[in-house]
Order: structure tokens, then sequence, then C-alpha cells
């Protein structure tokens, strides 16, 4: 497998941001792949790989894929995807914690990049992410975002198909 290193030198998108979160032992992977359209968007993947470069690969390739998908759907945004790759998927009060710290690593990128829900994320992470990040979309309708976005991405799917 590629190191971080030679899959971020080959990479033809515009910035990856890495982080490492000692408390869960987790990398915090942003990548993004254009802003020429606007921000980059694109979802959370919080999963368990084989290695942290096979987290960073995921994340390189959906992120270029959402700068397609949002071109195509004439939205002002450009494609983005961050990866959460984890040691084991975490629960309670351990998850919060991450989400939170992840929430800052976005914050920091002042609107470059703004998430959704994703594998493994789901409306009520993004309202946790909400409490320290502004740059968040899909969450809880409870909250005043739009709730899941599941049945939105099936429907894009099957008509794609």
């Amino acid at each position: 497998m590629a190191s971080l290193e030679s899959l971020i030198e080959a990479w033809d998108g515009e910035q990856v941001v890495v982080a490492f979160d000692h408390a869960t032992g987790s990398w915090i992977f942003i990548c993004i792949h254009s802003t020429a359209l606007g921000p980059a968007g694109g979802g959370t993947r919080l999963k368990v790989y084989g290695s942290p470069a096979e987290g960073l690969a995921d994340a390189m390739r959906l992120a270029g894929g959402m700068t397609t998908k949002l071109a195509v759907a004439g939205l002002d945004f450009g494609g983005g995807k961050a990866v959460l790759a984890v040691p084991e998927v975490p629960e309670g009060d351990a998850r919060r914690q991450l989400l939170r710290r992840y929430a800052e690593v976005i914050a920091s990128l002042n609107g470059t990049f703004w998430t959704g829900p994703d594998v493994n994320t789901t409306a009520a992470d993004m309202d946790v992410i909400f409490e320290r990040c502004r740059y968040v979309f899909g969450r809880s309708e409870d909250r005043g975002g739009a709730g899941n976005p599941g049945p939105f991405t099936a429907r894009g799917v099957y008509h794609g198909i």
C-alpha cells in the first residue's frame, strides 16, 4: 500500500488536511478536491480501515467524485470529503468527543469545507459537529437542519442508473 506522503504527492486535488486524534487513535482526513465553484462540500465517513493510507485514499477518491457530482447538479460547491479512520467505531461520549475535536479541524478551515452525514455518521452526529462548527449540512430537523439525506441520495442513485 502507498504511504500517506506518496498519496498526497500524486493527488490532483487542492488540499489535504491530516490530523491525528490521540484520545481515540483515529486519523482525520479532509480532502478538498476543488473550490473552483465554491467551498468544497462532502460527507464525513467514519470507518475502520486496514491502514491510515487506505482511509486517505478513500477520502481522495470520494472528494474527486464530489467535484463532479456537485458540478453536474449545478451547485455552487466544489468537491471534498472527510474520513475519520478509526480503530473501532466509537459510541457514546467517546464518539461525541471525537466529533467535537473533528469539528475544530473543520472550523479551522474557515468555510473552505462543508460536511454532512455519510457512512456511519448521522444527523445527530452533525448536530454534535455544529456545536463547534457552523459548516455542516444534514443536521436533524428538530435542530434546524434538513435531516437525513439518505432518501434523496437513494433517489439520485436510482435515476442515475
